[in-house]
């Protein structure tokens, strides 16, 4: 039984699933946008600042999280099961709430629209998966994969341009993603599907029709 374990569980799955983590991919996204997003280039110091505030709000929650689990709140860090996952949802929110509203209060730095209404997608995206998971499992990994395709298409509409290359990589990324967590066992294919939908809708749309900029 334990080979059969250990072979159901690959590691290449394992390395996957921590790099493309749900949190780290607010910063995948951010650094993608500087990369190809020529209007993010021209303001160097608000990407700087943005990044910082990513970085932060990947670090926290993470150590948030792992508390949690030393403290037995739960049972592993992939949080496996969804009885266990509201508070960690909450957590997580929390975070990205406050950080919002220092954005938009704050006075150090103007912060364009489009990137508020990228973190508001973000927020509306981890508020519908919270209220989802409380009867369905849905894939926090595949909502931040379709979260990030999301924005980068929408930012893409917004300027009239399209990079095809670049949106490619990022659905093989997913489908890579997804078939991992399905080999780790962790997800069934419809919990990948879904939140991978629930990603991409909810923040291309916010982000297209800028709610929250």
């Amino acid at each position: 039984m334990e080979s059969l374990t250990a072979l159901n569980r690959p590691w290449w799955a394992r390395i996957v699933s921590t790099v493309l983590h749900p949190l780290v991919m607010p910063m995948i996204t951010l650094v993608l946008l500087f990369a190809f997003d020529p209007y993010l280039r021209t303001m160097p110091g608000v990407f700087v600042y943005l990044l910082v505030v990513v970085v932060v709000n990947t670090a926290a929650p993470a150590i948030s999280l792992y508390v949690l689990y030393r403290k037995g709140f739960l049972s592993d860090l992939e949080i496996a099961k969804r009885s266990e996952r509201t508070l960690p949802f909450l957590i997580v929110l929390a975070y990205f709430i406050l950080t919002y509203v220092l954005l938009v209060t704050g006075e150090t730095l103007y912060i364009p629209s489009v990137y508020l209404s990228t973190w508001v997608g973000l927020i509306a995206s981890i508020a519908l998966a919270l209220f989802v998971t409380k009867r369905f499992k849905i894939s926090m990994h595949m909502l931040g994969q379709g979260g990030a395709l999301g924005t980068v298409m929408a930012v893409q509409n917004l300027h009239f341009e399209s990079n095809f290359e670049l949106n490619a990589v990022l659905v093989l990324l997913a489908g890579a993603v997804g078939w991992a967590r399905i080999r780790l066992g962790v997800h069934r294919h419809v919990e990948v599907y879904s939140g991978y939908l629930l990603g991409f809708s909810v923040c291309f749309l916010i982000v297209l029709l800028g709610w929250g900029g």
